[in-house]
């Protein structure tokens, strides 16, 4: 089975990025009544200072 020509390449990567986009437009609309408060607290109970710890040690 060979490689799928330019075109189709093109199709599949546009209908991916279509796809992620209805997707996040989606959920961004079933929480959009959401307090950001509760979105930013759900989010991860780390705080600044491990998490920059954490970023240095794995040598980024």
């Amino acid at each position: 089975m060979g490689q799928p020509s330019f075109e189709a390449s093109n199709a599949i990567i546009y209908l991916t990025y279509g796809a992620f986009l209805v997707l996040g437009t989606a959920i961004a609309w079933k929480l959009r009544s959401q307090v950001k408060t509760d979105f930013l607290s759900s989010n991860g109970t780390q705080t600044a200072w491990p998490l920059a710890l954490n970023f240095i040690a794995s040598g980024e």
